[in-house]
């Protein structure tokens, strides 16, 4: 039998899809909080630890002893090998230099980067952004990579500390080297408390030597750090030489790439990723020459995997290879981490040739053939988990011969999440660099924003902007074209909607008298009600007319999304810039935070039960209010009027849909990027509009007019789908009857 009428359908189909999107943000902020690790890696081997714990607060009396148990390391000096002499390998130990403060001044520039260097490992301090900074002032540039401490924890997870009680500390640096496995000895290279194990040669060279306890040098190692010709990559130029007179085989263990800091707003929640390029196996791809990405958008909560019981993280994760890309055969291309609107990424340098254009490098990361997570405990910021991913890579094996030596060279891809920019770079081009862009939200409603729609959406945006120079009418006249496209359907679903209200609403007497009638049998309740309803000639899929509402979502949905990740509308004002020029400096000065109309605090205030997800509260943002007002008109407009008495359950069902629209939907987005809000309340503007026109031409044309409908009915040629489809329906259910009869018929009396 037909389920009585909803008299809230229609608003029920508006207000649904504002839950949707509300229930997406809880949904985006508690998987950004999960801390279930995926079964997507394979249980890591035993490896060596992340790095030699270096001591940077020792007691004062006398130097610490270097937690990790390093032994005494040989002597440093200017000794060359000496040719044919044997080399004790059991002995072999990082040679120790005086240490360097020319390091720490270091640095390397170019338009785009900004790099200075760090003494452990000889990897970096910090790479920057050379033009774009944190604030619209356009000051302290961006950082992209940045050297981290973290507490020293035992077996049971407890922090270690010196005998005065203060708390031992790792240096992590990223692109640091850590050390050489040499059979069953591992050779440190990342710090020793007696001084550096890398001289320093400016601009950007490091080298190491490993000796015996003799003083004989048996390997070097050179780091040489670079800029790329265009100013995007940071180049690492890295051998290891055997200066020996017999095969050497190690594996080098190094730092790669760390997470990039946590984005200042947290509206939403986490917004880092971890994510892999990768060349498909010979038989899918014979050339071996493109490369994707898409099969790797791992979370940072997922990589971070769960706290153990000591109330730790596990010490190290394999993150690849993996179940997947052994099982697809999977060639690794490069590595990358992403925030919100910048990201690096690890792989191979790759450099224009002299001749023709051609390219200089491969695309595989040959020199990387393992990569594990590791886990930098930090404290709490604004209230929110901070931990650090850093990635240890490890080198294949490797066997040298005499007087050889082997090429660990890569390079990092840093800037902002513009693929524009990204594909000007030549490794950026060759090695599609330009995966590190995803216009999705985090959560269950990553699925809803295909890449093909944001894609789209992205290249109109970008468009209508070369037209009018101006990102904030940009959005607006996105929204114009996106909902002339959807016109026909939305005018087709508001039709089908209220024709089906009216037609319900007339039928609810008749449908009263039947249920009287035949209430004791539902049998025949259900076939009686079924020929009332052919009588009157509704169909029953009428009830599916805001069906194409939700169908639409995933196209808002795609845009809300490229919004909000749009790095393109970074630091850029609305409206050409018009409150600045009269005098103010906040208000839409930046479409990628909230309005900031009256700037009242830089740490500000939470807001309870939603403020984790919000963020803090630093400004009066009047534009979420513009916001509610307009919801307000849009619903007044888009509810049409009841036509029966509403029960007491539906007024207060109406009256909840009211407050979620109006109230609710506001806060979640006070503190939603300026962007995003001017693109909610241009589409309910326009909505209103839209409405207004889809009703005068109902008035128009008649179209709710019952009696017209029956005789339309009556006269319309049969073979419609629709029609089609409920002819099926009629027909299965009068099978379902008639078999009914026959087993009744047939059944053997007791």
């Amino acid at each position: 039998m037909p389920k009585e009428p909803n008299k809230l359908v229609r608003p029920l189909a508006v207000v649904g899809a504002f839950l949707l999107i509300i229930g997406g943000f809880f949904a985006m902020y508690f998987s950004s909080k999960k801390t279930t690790q995926q079964q997507l890696n394979a249980p890591p081997p035993q490896q060596v630890l992340a790095n030699t714990p270096a001591p940077v607060a020792p007691e004062p009396s006398a130097p610490v002893a270097n937690p990790g148990q390093v032994p005494q390391t040989p002597p440093a000096s200017e000794a060359k090998p000496i040719p044919g002499s044997q080399v004790e390998l059991s002995s072999l130990r990082a040679r120790v230099w005086p240490a360097d403060s020319s390091v720490a001044a270091a640095e390397l520039k170019s338009n785009h980067l900004l790099v200075r260097f760090s003494a452990v490992g000889a990897g970096i301090a910090s790479l920057r952004s050379a033009d774009h900074f944190e604030t619209i002032k356009r000051e302290n540039p961006v950082d992209l990579q940045i050297e981290y401490s973290t507490p020293v924890f035992d077996i049971a997870g407890n922090p270690l500390k010196t005998a005065a009680g203060i708390p031992l500390t790792t240096i992590v640096a990223p692109m640091a080297a850590l050390g050489l496995q040499i059979g069953d000895q591992f050779i440190n290279l990342s710090v020793d408390a007696a001084g550096t194990l890398w001289k320093f040669q400016a601009p950007g060279t490091f080298t190491a030597e490993i000796a015996d306890s003799a003083g004989t040098t048996a390997l070097r190692i050179v780091r040489t750090f670079s800029l790329s010709a265009d100013g995007r990559n940071l180049v690492l130029s890295q051998h290891v030489e055997n200066l020996t007179n017999g095969p050497i085989s190690f594996r080098l263990y190094q730092i790669g790439p760390v997470d990039l800091p946590m984005d200042a707003a947290t509206y939403v929640g986490e917004k880092r990723r971890l994510r892999f390029g990768y060349i498909l196996s010979p038989q899918y791809d014979p050339t071996q020459s493109f490369v994707q990405s898409r099969d790797y958008v791992l979370e940072h909560a997922t990589v971070l995997g769960t706290k153990l019981a000591n109330g730790h993280y596990e010490e190290s994760v394999t993150e690849w290879p993996n179940a997947l890309s052994k099982d697809r055969q999977y060639t690794l291309s490069w590595i990358g981490l992403t925030n919100r609107y910048f990201g690096v990424a690890l792989h191979t340098p790759i450099t224009p040739g002299a001749v023709g254009g051609q390219l200089i490098g491969e695309k595989p990361l040959k020199s990387v053939q393992q990569v594990d997570r590791l886990v930098l405990e930090r404290p709490l910021l604004n209230g929110h988990p901070n931990d650090v991913v850093a990635l240890r890579l490890t080198s294949p094996d490797t066997t040298l011969a005499p007087g050889k030596s082997a090429d660990f060279s890569l390079a990092l891809y840093a800037g902002a999440l513009i693929r524009s920019e990204i594909r000007t770079d030549p490794a950026g081009k060759a090695l599609s660099l330009d995966g590190l862009v995803l216009y999705s939200m985090p959560g269950p409603c990553a699925f809803c924003t295909f890449n093909f729609l944001t894609s789209f959406l992205l290249w109109l945006l970008t468009f209508l902007h070369s037209i009018v120079h101006d990102w904030a009418l940009s959005i607006i006249l996105l929204v114009v074209v996106v909902r002339t496209i959807l016109h026909p359907v939305t005018k087709w679903s508001q039709v089908r909607m209220q024709r089906f209200g009216k037609q319900m609403a007339e039928m609810g007497p008749k449908q009263a008298k039947l249920k009287e009638k035949y209430g004791n049998d539902p049998k025949v309740l259900q076939a009686e009600t079924a020929k009332l309803w052919r009588e009157e000639g509704i169909n029953p899929l009428g009830m599916l007319g805001c069906l194409p509402m939700f169908l639409q979502t995933p196209i808002w949905l795609a845009l809300y999304a490229t919004l909000f990740f749009a790095a393109e509308l970074r630091h850029q004002p609305a409206f050409y810039g018009i409150f600045q020029k009269l005098g103010h400096p906040t208000f839409l000065a930046d479409l990628s935070v909230p309005d900031n109309f009256w700037v009242f605090s830089q740490s500000g205030f939470q807001i309870p039960l939603i403020g984790a997800i919000l963020g803090p509260v630093t400004a009066i943002n009047i534009l979420p209010l513009i916001l509610s007002v307009v919801f307000y008109l849009h619903q007044k407009y888009l509810t049409p009027p009841t036509t029966t008495q509403l029960t007491p359950e539906q007024q207060t069902q109406q009256t909840m849909i009211k407050w979620i629209s109006l109230v609710m939907f506001p806060v979640m987005m006070y503190n939603a990027p300026a962007g995003l809000t001017i693109y909610f309340v241009a589409n309910s503007a326009l909505g209103i509009f839209e409405h207004k026109r889809i009703r005068a031409h109902i008035n128009k044309h008649d179209l709710l007019n019952l009696d017209k409908i029956k005789a339309k009915r009556g006269t319309a040629k049969p073979g419609g789908f629709f029609a089609r489809m409920q002819e099926l329906v009629e027909q299965q259910r009068k099978n379902a009857e008639a078999g009914g009869k026959s087993i009744s018929k047939n059944k053997p009396k007791r």
